[in-house]
Order: C-alpha cells, then structure tokens, then sequence
C-alpha cells in the first residue's frame, strides 16, 4: 500500500500520539504538535483518506482517530525510526548481567526482572530447549562401594542427577576413568550429535564397565531428549495493568485468561522468526483472545544454537519502536552470557 509523504507523516503522527495519551488523535492536535505545515482541514482530509484505507478507526462519536491493526502493520514495517536504549541503561543492563550466576534459573529471574524495569508490558520468556542442549561435563561420584550419583550437566544449565547401582569390585579409578573417556568424547555434543562411530569408541574403551556404562548412557539419553515442553516464564504483570485499556475490569480478566493459558504463550513464542525480531500485531497473533494485543519477540542462542526465546506483550497501543530496542539488546546480552561458563 504506497502513501505520499504528508499521509505517511499524518499516520505516524496519529501512532505516535495514540501511543502516548491512549486517546483518540484529532487534526488540530496534530497541526498544534507536530508542525506539518498544512492547515487542521487538510489534514482532516488526509486523516479521511487513511480512514478509507482502513488505517485508522474513528471510535465511537470521538473527532479524533486512532490506529487499526493494519495501521500499526504499516507504521512498523514503513515509518518506525529505529530506537536504541540509552548508554545509561545499557551500562546498567551489563552491570546485571555481569554478577556471576549459580544457576540458569538465576539468569532467567534476573532477565525478566531487568526487561520489567525496561518497560511496561508482560515479560515472557521460554526456558531453553532441551532438544537443542549440548552436554557441558558428566560427573560419577561414589556414594557406596555399590552405589554410584551420576550427575549430567548440559550446557543449556540443565542438570540431572540419578543413582547407579555398581557391580561388585568397581573401585573409584574405575568410575574416574568412565567419567574421563565420556566427557572427552561427549562435551559439546547434543544427542542427535553423538554417533555410531563415538558410541563404538567409547564402549572400545570402557569395554569392561559395560553394565554401568550402559546404565549411563540410559540417564544421558533421558536427559537430552527430554520431551517436556518448554516453561514459559512471566514477568512485568504489575506494569501492564497500569495501562489505561486495563481500567476495564473485563480487560483485566482477559489478560489474566490469556496469562493462565502457558500452552497458548508457548504457542506465540514458537512463531518467532529465528533470524530477526518478530513483531506481531492483533490478529496476527492467531488467538482471539489477544486480538487486541500485539507481540514483539526475538530468539537468544548459546553457542550459536537457538534454545529460547524472549518476548513482551502488550496492547496494540505499544511503543514498537521502544519494545523492539529492548528485546533486541536483552537478546544480545543473554545469548553473550549464557555462551559463557558463568554458572555451575
């Protein structure tokens, strides 16, 4: 859909205003703000135009219009100016993320926490894929002369930990030496990576502790083909219910329906292009309960491998161009650190 600049500037114009006050956008508002240079009749006309196009709404009996779904759809893809956290909130935002974790459910309260106090719309946040976990180290640790604790650490922060029974005479050299030859030919791998011709050199050499390497291989299998879906993690619920459209006690209640359903938030976060930031306005969200919602989302990675994904969701009065700057530094900086060896 092509507009000539005055309609472009008219359309921004009604956005950027509806996305401040929540209120409807007259012409003598736009005229009186943002100096276009035209008279409030022209850019009634203009505004008439946008309205037969079906890029703005006039609510109710109101003068004033505001955006539709496809007038956001346009403002995102064509007229949004790229935005960017302030220097002060990027230092901030490192200096977070810079205190060492012991746990990834550690770096997941602190990133939701952190994106609450960026914005206010609703965190959500999936934990990482187990599908995509590569291991980090498999520990053997002798309990009893008969018992052993396996514990498997993926690189994800996953971790599993499951008693062997030993056979009789194993010594604590044995187990060692069982730990050893898997972490050199395991580490970094997921699963699916994990070959005939690596299984076949690894049973080569752990040939006489085949009844627990066995059993081992049984707990590594187990956890990284884990089935379980995702958890999808919230966060930021005080802040959106501070927006104007949640006055309405109906809305609030909708919000609430939506926030309940874990199944649905886990379905619009698996709609995130992997590659770029994902927005997603109103019905294109595909739930009709949050039609009038949009979503802005993006994947974080470790290593590189996609594992998760974060998001913010909000009414479709967002500021897009704000929710995109934050999802798409927060990315950044998670995928950074959880790359690194900074916990367990």
């Amino acid at each position: 859909m092509g507009l000539n600049i005055r309609k472009q500037q008219v359309l921004e114009a009604i956005v950027e205003s509806h996305i401040v006050t929540a209120e409807p956008v007259s012409s003598r508002s736009i005229a009186r703000k943002y100096r276009l240079g035209v008279s409030p009749a022209t850019i009634r006309n203009e505004m008439s135009d946008l309205e037969e196009l079906g890029l703005i709404l006039q609510p109710h009996t109101s003068a004033g219009r505001i955006p539709s779904q496809p007038g956001y759809r346009y403002y995102v893809d064509r007229l949004m100016k790229k935005s960017k956290l302030t220097l002060r909130e990027e230092k901030i935002v490192r200096a977070i993320f810079a205190q060492r974790a012991k746990a990834l459910a550690n770096i997941i309260q602190r990133t939701i926490k952190t994106v609450s106090q960026l914005t206010d719309y609703l965190v959500l946040l999936s934990g990482p894929q187990l599908e995509n976990a590569a291991l980090k180290k498999i520990k053997a640790i002798p309990l009893t002369p008969q018992k052993a604790l396996v514990v498997i650490v993926t690189e994800t922060g996953w971790l599993e930990s499951k008693m062997v029974d030993l056979p009789s005479g194993m010594t604590t050299a044995d187990l060692a030496h069982i730990e050893n030859v898997l972490n050199t030919y395991f580490r970094g791998l997921t699963f699916p990576q994990i070959s005939r011709t690596i299984l076949h050199n690894v049973y080569d050499e752990l040939i006489k502790q085949r009844r627990v390497l066995d059993r081992i291989m049984e707990i590594v299998e187990a956890v990284l083909q884990e089935d379980a879906d995702e958890t999808v993690y919230l966060g930021g619920a005080q802040n959106i219910i501070k927006q104007p459209e949640y006055s309405d006690i109906a809305e609030v209640r909708n919000l609430m329906s939506i926030i309940e359903e874990e199944e649905i938030l886990r379905a619009i976060l698996k709609k995130t292009d992997p590659n770029v930031v994902t927005v997603r306005i109103g019905r294109e969200i595909n739930y009709d309960p949050a039609a009038g919602y949009s979503v802005v989302s993006a994947v974080y990675s470790i290593g590189g491998n996609a594992v998760g994904t974060i998001g913010l969701m909000g009414p479709m009065r967002m500021d897009y161009a704000r929710a995109v700057a934050v999802v798409e530094y927060i990315t950044e900086i998670l995928s950074e650190v959880l790359s690194k060896d900074t916990f367990y």
